[in-house]
C-alpha cells in the first residue's frame, strides 16, 4: 500500500518535506509547494485512510491506529534526512509520530514544523467529540466556516457528504487524543500560528524537544492568509536561510 504520495518527484533530492494534513483533509494542499521548494527537496504528503488513493479505507484503532499507519508509511516509504510537517491535527499526528519513531530506535524526522494546533498538554477532545457526533449539516457547516474544503466541493452533494464523512471519521479518532508525558524530541520543533488565533494554549511546544525551538506568529487565522499558506515553506527554518532564498516565486 502506497500511502504517501509524491506530486512533482526529484529523485536526486537530498531532503525531503513530508506534509501531514488536518482533519478532513487529504494531500491536495500541499501539491502547489512542490515546484516551489528548492531543486534538491522533494514534497510529498501523506495520505490518511478513506481519501484519494486509499478511499474506502476506515481508521483502524482510533488515534493510536492513525499514528501507527503513519509511522508506517513514514518507516517503509521515506528515506531520511527528512522534515515532518503537521498542520492543525496533523501537528498532532506529526508530534506523535516522531515520539513513536524515537522510541522505537527507528530513523525519524531531523525536525519538526508544526502549525495551526494547542499544545498537546492543553487539548482535551471536547469540540472534536462534538464535532463527530454532530448532524451533517453542522460539520458541512464547519467546514465552510473553516476553510476546511474548498467551495466547489462543498456546493457539490455528493463531494460534500464524501467530505463531511471523512471528517467525522477523523474527529473521532482526533477526539480520543489525551497527552501522555514522556521522553522529549531530540528533533527540534518550529511552530507557527495564525495571529488571529493565537491564545495563551499555543504554549507549551517549546516543553516537548530538547532540540532547538522556534515560533512565529503569521497573518491571518487557523489557515494563514491565502498569500501566506501559499508560500508557507518560506518560514520553515529548516529550508533557511540558504535553502529559503532558493525558494522559486
Amino acid at each position: 500500500m502506497n500511502r504517501i504520495s509524491r506530486p512533482h518527484p526529484r529523485p536526486w533530492a537530498s531532503r525531503r518535506l513530508i506534509c501531514l494534513s488536518f482533519a478532513g483533509g487529504g494531500t491536495v494542499g500541499f501539491r502547489p509547494w512542490a515546484r516551489k521548494l528548492p531543486v534538491d527537496i522533494e514534497l510529498r504528503a501523506l495520505c490518511y485512510p478513506g481519501r484519494e488513493s486509499r478511499f474506502g479505507d476506515q481508521i483502524i484503532g482510533g488515534w493510536q491506529g492513525l499514528v501507527d499507519d503513519c509511522v508506517t508509511a513514514l518507516q517503509n516509504e521515506v528515506r531520511a534526512p527528512y522534515v515532518l510537517y503537521g498542520h492543525s491535527m496533523g501537528a498532532l499526528v506529526a508530534y506523535e509520530a516522531a515520539r513513536a519513531l524515537q522510541a522505537r530506535g527507528a530513523e525519524g524526522p531531523e525536525s519538526l514544523v508544526l502549525s495551526g494546533h494547542i499544545a498537546p498538554r492543553n487539548w482535551t477532545g471536547t469540540g472534536s467529540a462534538a464535532l463527530a457526533a454532530a448532524p451533517d449539516e453542522d460539520l458541512a457547516s464547519w467546514l465552510q466556516a473553516t476553510g476546511g474544503a474548498p467551495r466547489a466541493v462543498l456546493a457539490d452533494p455528493d463531494l460534500r457528504s464524501l467530505a463531511v464523512d471523512l471528517l467525522r471519521m477523523d474527529m473521532a479518532a482526533y477526539a480520543s487524543y489525551r497527552y501522555e508525558p514522556g521522553e522529549r524530541l531530540r528533533a527540534g520543533i518550529h511552530f507557527m500560528v495564525g495571529e488571529a488565533e493565537l491564545s495563551p494554549l499555543h504554549e507549551g511546544w517549546a516543553d516537548l524537544t530538547d532540540g532547538p525551538f522556534s515560533q512565529e506568529v503569521l497573518p491571518g487565522g487557523h489557515f494563514f492568509t491565502p498569500r501566506v499558506w501559499g508560500a508557507l515553506p518560506r518560514h520553515m527554518p529548516v529550508f533557511a536561510p540558504d535553502a529559503a532564498a532558493g525558494l522559486a516565486s
